[in-house]
């Protein structure tokens, strides 16, 4: 089947400045693209729209989006307060579904809230003691359960933290709900997973439209898990049921066996990818971990020594795998990059190892990147700062706060840079719109209109090019990423012309159509 999409706007996604009005797909691949008036099978008029290759979120969570969707957003700009979560959470499809149906919430950031601190159990409880309550803080490392959900996952006051996690009590002792950190966190996640894989399996398939009305044809999930069922397992079925998006899983070190290690596995559909690390925490919980401390005196935390990461590494290294690390604070990169810098790439055509987040990052680090043996990818999220500026406004100190989400460094970096959303990992409603995300690196502003560090903006082709070649050649996406002859003809239509609308207007922007294949998967 032969189709020619003619008078577009095309931006082919290999530099930052080619563009032509034509192209020719061939049994869903790009058979020729360029300016000549050649025609092969049917003609699709494009009308002067603007056409990217589609786009790749590198690093997210599609089993947390998958849950959010169907869950409450506990985020600015409608909910401000507990009070305005709980009636929120009144809303729920689920709520009064009966005692085996979780109520679901995710993103509430408690500087944001009008108490100015986290919900605990008995503001749960006043939703429902019979369902039980399950919300993602705006972080995604640490979250709150109601005594329902508390009593399913077998926590009471004897319950020990597990290593790298921590449960919260009150002073008497008794569980306040709130688990602080990822290792905590899912001890409530199995617990609610446990109950209902039907119900996973079609909440991901259900989520499958979210990431095509985004224009997003490829993902990075970056908390693949073993337990209680693997994750590879989720998404087979889920493919099967229809869910469209190709992936790479990212499986957490700490669930991987020491003796069986980690395959890779899989094809440019669906594919086991790489080992995930936590060497912190976030920024916005202040458990980021820093060189200096936080003006309120804690120093965050440190979730992964340097033997640790080392035995990840070797890991990685052995099996031909991806080796992606959470590091927000200084000190956690710095501790990536001592470890690593060293050791020679072990991957072709991509690199071996993968800094998330990268949020504070000193001259002196990019420095060393510039003199290291290693490959690096940067996969930093400009979302956060746009989201969350009060909070690092709040937590860092000014010296510390020059250094969030260095954009344009790291561009210049020998370290390949990808924009990625993390999503749902931040107090937004739209967390993983690529628009706020490329709007935010543009611009600079966050969306109480402040201004971070104006001198690290880049382009907007270039932020384009974080999404689209730079992060397919991060994730490993390799028929994605460029609209060149003999890839994937997976592309976005948009309502705007990106290139040429107001920087302000950027967040505007929104997905028209989405074509995987040379078929059209979404509409408007």
């Amino acid at each position: 089947m032969k189709q020619t999409y003619i008078n577009g706007h095309i931006f082919v996604g290999d530099s930052e400045d080619h563009f032509v009005n034509r192209m020719i797909v061939e049994d869903g691949r790009i058979k020729w693209i360029g300016n000549d008036p050649n025609s092969e099978g049917d003609t699709i008029d494009l009308h002067g729209q603007t056409i990217l290759p589609g786009l790749i979120d590198c690093h997210t969570h599609p089993k947390y989006i998958a849950d959010a969707l169907h869950g409450i957003a506990c985020t600015p700009p409608n909910v401000n307060s507990i009070k305005e979560m709980q009636e929120a959470l009144q809303q729920s499809p689920a709520y009064g579904k009966g005692a085996n149906v979780w109520i679901e919430g995710w993103g509430f950031d408690e500087t944001k809230l009008a108490e100015h601190r986290s919900p605990n159990r008995n503001d749960l409880d006043a939703v429902s003691t019979t369902q039980p309550i399950f919300i993602y803080r705006s972080d995604c490392h640490s979250s709150i359960g109601n005594s329902k959900a508390l009593e399913l996952a077998g926590i009471d006051e004897n319950t020990p933290d597990p290593v790298g996690g921590k449960i919260e009590h009150f002073t008497n002792g008794r569980p306040t709900g709130f688990m602080r950190e990822v290792a905590a966190s899912q001890l409530l996640i199995r617990a609610k997973s446990a109950q209902s894989y039907e119900g996973d399996v079609q909440n991901m398939i259900n989520s499958s439209n979210h990431y095509l009305a985004n224009g997003i044809v490829a993902i990075g999930e970056m908390m693949g898990r073993m337990n209680p069922y693997t994750s590879l397992k989720l998404y087979q079925d889920a493919v099967k049921g229809g869910f469209a998006p190709k992936a790479s899983i990212y499986y957490v070190f700490d669930e991987i066996d020491p003796e069986k290690g980690l395959q890779p596995s899989g094809d440019a559909k669906l594919r086991v990818a790489g080992i995930k690390v936590f060497m912190d925490g976030s920024i916005s919980g202040e458990t980021a971990f820093n060189a200096e401390p936080y003006p309120s005196g804690k120093m965050g935390v440190s979730l992964t020594s340097k033997e640790k990461l080392t035995r990840a590494v070797n890991m990685a290294r052995e099996n031909k795998l991806q080796l992606a690390v959470h590091a927000m604070g200084d000190q956690a990169i710095q501790t990536v990059i001592d470890v690593t810098k060293d050791l020679e790439p072990w991957l072709e055509g991509m690199p071996s190892v993968r800094i998330e987040h990268a949020s504070l990052m000193t001259d002196e680090m990019f420095d060393e990147i510039a003199h290291s043996k290693m490959k690096y990818a940067l996969v930093t999220q400009p979302i956060f700062f746009f989201a969350e500026d009060e909070s690092y406004r709040h937590y860092l100190n000014a010296e510390q706060f020059k250094l969030a989400y260095r954009v344009k460094t790291m561009l210049n970096s020998k370290a390949m840079l990808g924009l990625s959303s993390d999503a749902p990992c931040t107090p937004w409603a739209e967390p993983d719109s690529p628009f706020y995300n490329i709007y935010a690196a543009v611009t600079r502003k966050a969306a109480n209109d402040d201004v971070v560090n104006a001198n690290e903006a880049i382009t907007v082709p270039q932020a384009v090019l974080s999404y689209t070649r730079d992060g397919a050649k991060i994730g490993g996406f390799d028929d994605n990423g460029t609209l060149e002859v003999g890839k994937a003809a997976d592309f976005v239509i948009l309502n705007k012309d990106i290139f040429s609308v107001p920087h302000d207007e950027l967040q505007n922007v929104r997905v028209k159509e989405t074509w995987m294949a040379g078929k059209k998967v979404f509409e408007n």
